[in-house]
Order: C-alpha cells, then sequence, then structure tokens
C-alpha cells in the first residue's frame, strides 16, 4: 500500500512538483486519430522528442523505459520486449497469446511482443500511451502502447555519421541521407550496424561475448506528394537482431556464466507500411495504412546453465546433467485500416468532430520447439522432446469517435471500437481448435480548460484482450482455452503549460479494474528437469491496478532545465486460486514506485550536460513464486559539445555500478537434490563511451 512507501519517494514528489523534459507546445502527438499537442490530449501520455533520445539512448528503447512514470519490463531475452505498464503485460515469451499486452508500434507496423527491433538510430520520436487504447489500437492495448517513429524525410538535402565507441567491446556505424529525389518525392534512408559483447564473461568457453548483441537495422521512407491534398508515405524496414543470451548462472554471480551452449535471441524482420492520406476540400480527410511484416525468430538457452565438467563434483553429486531449448517462431501479419475523419465543413450540426474507420488483420504463426535432455536421472541416453504448433487468426473491426465541444471550456469525446477475432490452431499432437471471440471497448473523455495553460480531465476507457490457448502438450483439455481479459480505466488528471512554455506539469490518478485478469502461472512438471515447465494461462476473477502518475519540466534559466517523473503502483489479484493462492498477492513486475529526475545544462557556446537518476521499487518477479527483487537507483551522465556539424558525447551508464535485477526464477536446478533457489539475471553494469556525429549539407 502507498503508506507503506519510503519517505524519501515522498519527498521526490514533492520535489516533482517544482521541477522539470521541456516539450514545446507544438510538439505533436502523432499516434492518436487526430494529431495534436500532447497539453491539448485528454489522455496519460509521455512524448520522448529526438533530443531526449539522443542524450538518454545509445542504442534501443529499453534504455528510455526508466523515464516513463509506471513502466517496467522483463528482461527475458537479450533485449526489452515483454513490457508492463501500470503493472500490466507479459512476462516472459508467450505461449499461445494472441493479444499481448502492451501494443508495440514502429512507423505503422505491429511488431507487438517483436520490440527487439527497436532500435533507437535516427528517431524523431517515441510516444507512451499509458492505460487501455481500445478505441485506437484494439486488443494489442489492454494496458497501453508504445508508437515508435523514425525521422521523416526533408525537403533539403541533409545526411549524418554516428559512431559510437564504449567499453565491452561496444561500436557502432550508422548512416542517414534525406532530401528530395524530385520535386514531389522525399527520401529519407537511414543505415546502422550496432556491436557489443555484453556484461558477461563465459568463463568456461573463455569467451566474453555470449550474451552480446550483434544488431543491424536499415530504413528507407519516401514522401510523394500528389498534390496540395493527397500524400503518400511508404516505409520499409529492415532489422537483424543476431544477440547472444547467456545471462544466468547457479551462483548468481551476474558477470560470470558456466554454460557448454549459450542460446539466442535472433530475430529477423522484413516489413513495410504504406499510409494515404487524401483531403476532400474542408469536409473529410481519408487516411488509409496498410502494413506487412514477416519475421523470423529464435530463443535458445542452456537450461542446466553449466556443463560436463561443472557438474561433475562432488557438490553437485558427480552428476551427468545437459539441458538446452530452441523456440523457433515463424510470424506474418498483413493488416489494413480505413478511417475518415471530419473537416470544418463536415462537423455534426456544425460544431462537432467525428472519425469512422475499418480494420483487418491476418496473422499466421509457426512454432518449432525442441528440447534436448541429457542426465542420470531420467534421460540416460539423450532425451529429444520436440512440439510444433500453429495458427492463423483474423481480426475485424469497426470505429468510432465523436468530439463534443460543449462550450469554450469543455469538452467531450466519446468513442467505440467493436472487433471480431477468430483463429485455428493445430499441433504435432493432433490437436485443432477453432476459438473466436466478440470484443469491444471505448473511452468517455471529459476536458475542462480552466485557462488557456491549465487542462483538467476525467477519462474512462475500457479495454480488452481475447482469450487465447495453451500450447504446452501437458496441459489438461479443459484447461487448454482460456477467456478473455477486459479492464475499465478510471482516471482524474490535470496538465499544465505555462505561457513561456517554461514550466510543463502533468498529474494523474488512475483506478483500473481487471475483470477475468488473466494470469500464467508457470509450474516445473519434473523435478529435475529444468525444461519440463507448464506455462499455463488461466483467468482470476478480478485484478485492481491504481496509482498516481506525474512528470514536470522547469527551464529554470537559458542554460538550465530540471525533469522527471515519478509512479506510485499498488496492485492486486482477488479471486485467484489455481495451483497456489494468489489471493490479495500483488501483480508481477509492478514495482510500488518508478522515478526519473535530473538536470540538463547547455552553456549557449556549444558545451552541454545532462545528469539522469532512474529507480524503482523492489516487486515479485512472477507468479508461480514470492521471491522478489531489490530495489535500487542508477545514475547516468552525459558531457559533450556542438559545432555546426560536429558533436561529441562522453557518456556513462550506471556510473557507480549498481547491481540490479530484471528476472528471476524459483525452482530446483541444481543436482542431486534438486532444492528450491531463486536465481536472477542481473541488469546491464556500468559502461562508458563517446558518440560522434558528423552532419553535412
Amino acid at each position: 500500500m502507498f503508506v507503506d512507501k519510503k519517505f524519501s519517494v515522498y519527498l521526490l514528489w514533492v520535489a516533482l512538483l517544482f521541477s522539470s523534459e521541456l516539450m514545446a507546445d507544438d510538439e505533436m502527438v502523432v499516434s492518436t486519430f487526430r494529431p495534436a499537442p500532447k497539453e491539448q490530449l485528454a489522455t496519460s501520455i509521455t512524448v520522448l522528442d529526438s533530443q531526449v533520445i539522443s542524450e538518454v539512448a545509445v542504442q534501443h528503447f529499453e534504455e528510455l523505459i526508466a523515464l516513463v512514470p509506471n513502466m517496467n519490463y522483463s528482461g527475458d531475452g537479450n533485449r526489452a520486449r515483454y513490457i508492463q505498464l501500470r503493472g500490466i503485460g507479459e512476462l516472459e515469451q508467450y505461449e499461445g497469446a494472441p493479444n499481448p499486452s502492451v501494443g508495440f508500434i514502429i512507423d505503422d507496423i505491429d511488431l507487438s511482443g517483436l520490440g527487439s527491433a527497436a532500435t533507437l538510430f535516427d528517431t524523431d520520436q517515441v510516444e507512451v500511451l499509458r492505460g487501455p487504447q481500445g478505441t485506437r489500437f484494439g486488443a494489442n492495448a489492454l494496458a497501453g502502447l508504445v508508437y515508435v517513429k523514425s525521422a521523416d524525410p526533408t525537403e533539403t538535402f541533409e545526411s549524418r555519421v554516428e559512431v559510437v565507441g564504449a567499453t565491452e567491446s561496444t561500436y557502432s556505424l550508422g548512416g542517414v541521407v534525406s532530401g528530395p529525389l524530385t520535386e514531389r518525392l522525399l527520401n529519407r534512408t537511414s543505415v546502422q550496424y550496432f556491436s557489443s559483447d555484453g556484461f558477461q564473461r563465459n568463463v568456461f568457453l573463455g569467451k566474453d561475448d555470449t550474451n552480446g548483441q550483434d544488431e543491424l537495422t536499415a530504413r528507407t521512407k519516401f514522401r510523394f506528394d500528389l498534390n496540395d491534398d493527397w500524400r503518400f508515405d511508404l516505409t520499409g524496414l529492415y532489422a537483424h537482431i543476431d544477440d547472444g543470451y547467456d545471462a544466468f548462472a547457479v551462483d548468481n554471480n551476474g558477470s560470470r556464466t558456466f554454460s557448454d551452449k549459450p542460446g539466442q535471441d535472433k530475430q529477423k524482420t522484413a516489413a513495410g507500411s504504406l499510409r494515404v492520406t487524401g483531403d476532400f476540400d474542408d469536409a473529410v480527410t481519408l487516411i488509409s495504412i496498410t502494413s506487412l511484416a514477416h519475421t523470423d525468430s529464435t530463443f535458445s538457452f542452456d537450461a542446466d546453465w553449466g556443463n560436463d565438467d561443472f557438474w561433475n563434483t562432488p557438490e553437485f553429486g558427480n552428476s551427468v546433467y545437459d539441458y538446452f531449448s530452441e523456440t523457433d517462431r515463424t510470424r506474418e501479419t498483413q493488416s489494413q485500416e480505413f478511417r475518415l475523419i471530419s473537416g470544418d465543413a463536415a462537423k455534426l450540426f456544425g460544431v462537432a468532430d467525428w472519425l469512422v474507420g475499418i480494420y483487418g488483420m491476418k496473422l499466421d504463426e509457426d512454432i518449432d520447439v525442441v528440447d534436448f535432455g541429457r542426465d542420470d536421472f531420467g534421460c540416460v541416453t539423450p532425451c529429444i522432446f520436440p512440439f510444433a504448433s500453429g495458427y492463423d487468426s483474423k481480426t475485424a473491426a469497426v470505429f468510432g469517435e465523436v468530439g463534443i465541444p460543449l462550450s469554450e471550456k469543455w469538452r467531450l469525446d466519446v468513442g467505440m471500437r467493436w472487433e471480431y477475432w477468430d483463429a485455428d490452431y493445430r499441433d504435432i499432437s493432433a490437436v485443432s481448435f477453432s476459438p473466436d471471440d466478440s470484443l469491444w471497448g471505448g473511452h468517455f473523455n471529459l476536458g475542462y480548460r480552466s485557462s488557456e495553460q491549465t487542462l483538467w480531465y476525467g477519462r474512462i476507457a475500457r479495454g480488452y484482450k481475447a482469450g487465447g490457448f495453451n500450447l504446452d502438450p501437458n496441459v489438461q483439455p479443459e484447461d487448454v482455452e482460456y477467456d478473455a481479459e477486459n479492464d475499465w480505466n478510471y482516471e482524474l488528471g490535470m496538465k499544465y503549460l505555462s505561457p513561456d512554455a517554461r514550466v510543463q506539469l502533468d498529474v494523474v490518478a488512475f483506478w483500473v479494474v481487471r475483470e477475468d485478469m488473466q494470469v500464467k502461472v508457470p509450474t516445473q512438471d519434473v523435478i529435475g528437469d529444468p525444461i519440463a515447465f507448464s506455462f499455463l494461462t488461466t483467468n482470476a476473477d478480478e485484478g485492481w491496478n491504481r496509482g498516481i502518475e506525474a512528470s514536470a519540466n522547469w527551464q529554470l534559466t537559458e542554460a538550465w532545465s530540471l525533469f522527471g517523473s515519478l509512479g506510485l503502483l499498488d496492485t492486486e489479484i482477488r479471486d485467484f486460486d489455481y495451483d497456489r493462492d494468489l489471493e490479495g498477492r500483488g501483480q508481477a513486475h509492478a514495482p510500488d514506485y518508478t522515478f526519473a529526475v535530473g538536470a540538463a545544462w547547455r552553456n549557449g557556446q556549444g558545451w552541454f550536460a545532462r545528469a539522469d537518476v532512474t529507480g524503482k521499487d523492489d516487486f515479485y518477479y512472477d507468479y508461480s513464486h514470492d521471491e522478489k527483487s531489490k530495489s535500487y537507483e542508477l545514475v547516468n551522465l552525459r558531457l559533450g559539445r556542438e559545432w555546426d556539424r560536429w558533436s561529441v558525447m562522453l557518456w556513462g551508464n550506471n556510473i557507480f555500478d549498481k547491481n540490479y535485477y530484471v528476472r528471476g526464477f524459483f525452482f530446483g536446478n541444481e543436482p542431486p537434490n534438486f532444492p528450491e533457489k531463486l536465481y536472477t539475471q542481473q541488469g546491464d553494469q556500468r559502461q562508458v563511451g563517446v558518440t560522434v556525429n558528423w552532419m553535412f549539407e
């Protein structure tokens, strides 16, 4: 409960009311139906612009998570792609869940659950919409949505080269070229390669790179203006993420591992989107969004975290113990959305804005799992456990929204979406079925502008997430399918932007009631087999998520700015007793507080500096046990200088080399008796480096 929070967190809350990332009032949010400044939207949203991204993140979206109140992630893999907002979200590689709780969109391409592709070179803006986005994004946004927008083509020629060098044998090279190809056709193309050995040393293999990163990202964007009324934006994305996965050891030493078969966390995505915007005089705007994506991914790991010499010792009963798991996944998606948006000449009764739209999506996914085992207990002869499954799903939706100005100060926005989902599932066990769901969501936003600078708002939103199916071959027939989850989100908030745009404040209190809350409880089926787990998702009757979120910015002087964010969160599971009694317990990866505070300095002569302190409270690692992480704080520093065409930035992340943990498992993994024990995955250690940019025209 909030009364139990540390006194320092409350001091931070008070400080935030007077502190400050400054965002100009013309910064546009593009993930909503109608682009608008953040301060005009009666909803909870964090927007991180290109300056913040370039100063804070070296490579990947996961580096920005700490800046967003009540946002967390599960470190199940090399890169963060399992995200929680307000305590809601997946913890690991999902099994049969057609909809992630937190959607992830890159340039209109739905990559939900595939966030490893979220490298940030040449990114213009990142938007995080907190709370259900049922009207706008449907079943993929029960808890919220992350929208990543890369930089657009420019009307004049420009290009730049970026070079990064850092400890842990980290380096990257990226280049951008942008400008006109013809009078009406613009293009922007960027390519970046990033490599790092990571922070673990495999002492058995004598290697430093078994948990490293090897990442290539290429983007191209074309913008064609047919005339003054019609615009075509075509985006292509190619991401080849070839990362290692070797993060756990039985002694929980976060900097060394002993595995003889390190795993991989690989993803190869080829995708594209086409956005067509057409104006019919001042009456209606037509927007068409088409997207295609193909992803091949591999997630593998050394399940025993050791080697033959390691286990063949008296401490571990001179055991033979060798396990490895690999999951290959292929996903293809095609989606199409059409929407009509009213203009000034087509408002309802001359005053009300409106929009209507339809949406369709087709998803095909195949999963092949091969588990290998060799031990003294049940697999004296090596055992191989293959399992293959796949499903095809189709989604069709209709949606609409009406915005009614009730007076000069009051505005009401009402939206609704109805969605039909069906799927065909099959596996090598000859199991097949065809689940389907009819789902609906929407929002009711009431805004009151007490002055030109201040917006008060209330919001009621209903989010939804389709039911699914458990792919584990050991699941009982009556437990194969589980029900859809719905949540009701209630918010009261205030946004303030001073007339000179030097002070910005955003505060919201929320309460989420989760109906038929989906809960996944991993269970070890066979003691002594580290890969014999059932990942069974079932429904609790209800869950509660409530809290406060705030962000504040203050341009103290022309040189100094202060900034910060704070999230307070209280979660609870109600009426759930499958496998273990979780009644009244908090939800997993839902820390009671998260915060970020810092200061930036620019002297007007090119010099700049920035300091960030981020932290979070402890949190439950999972639903299968009650082990928790530890609370922690991290410090990141930046110092640099800009010239006309050059910039150099020295940076340090986790500058005090704080130990913290991003994932934890509690089970038996040590022969011969296999006592249950907590095993943790450590977050990134201290890293220092330099980033150099060269821009030319």
